[in-house]
């Protein structure tokens, strides 16, 4: 199938809107802290440097169960900012019998108010809204985390 597919992008002129890896070189801001890779596996990226052109950018990762809880004062996660452009941030269960369970406990500030989610859902966050700090923890099961933006780079 694979091969297939690869056969397709090589005939096609459109090849180079499509984004099968993580971004080389990922820098990120100060306040978003790195991720061990052994408890989140980034799949793929993509900005207007990964694919040139690109008007929006993009981010899809899986957060794994067995991360140990972050200890007392320890910062992890994202911490809060602001964009000058929306944001969407959604998180996904990998429960089929319930695909709303999210498995995991999403703690999300928005605008100056918590919110501890369980479920799988989108948020929207409106251009020069505060949000963040934003932590992921208790995952029995994996969790998959997408956000995007119109933006052609996340900053």
């Amino acid at each position: 199938m694979k091969e297939l597919l690869d056969e397709q992008l090589a005939k096609n002129k459109n090849a180079k809107y499509f984004v099968f890896s993580d971004k080389v070189d990922l820098k990120v801001p100060t306040w978003r802290h790195k991720l061990d890779p052994q408890w989140c596996k980034r799949m793929v990226y993509l900005d207007s440097e990964v694919v040139p052109g690109a008007e929006f950018y993009c981010e899809a990762m899986w957060f794994l169960p067995g991360r140990p809880a972050p200890k007392p004062g320890e910062k992890h996660g994202v911490q809060e900012h602001a964009h000058p452009y929306g944001e969407l941030i959604g998180f996904f269960g990998f429960n089929y019998d319930n695909i709303h369970d999210l498995g995991a406990e999403v703690e999300i500030w928005i605008d100056g108010q918590k919110y501890v989610i369980r479920e799988t859902f989108v948020a929207y966050v409106p251009p020069g809204v505060k949000h963040c700090p934003l932590s992921l923890r208790n995952i029995v099961r994996p969790v998959m985390h997408l956000t995007a933006g119109p933006a052609k780079m996340y900053d």
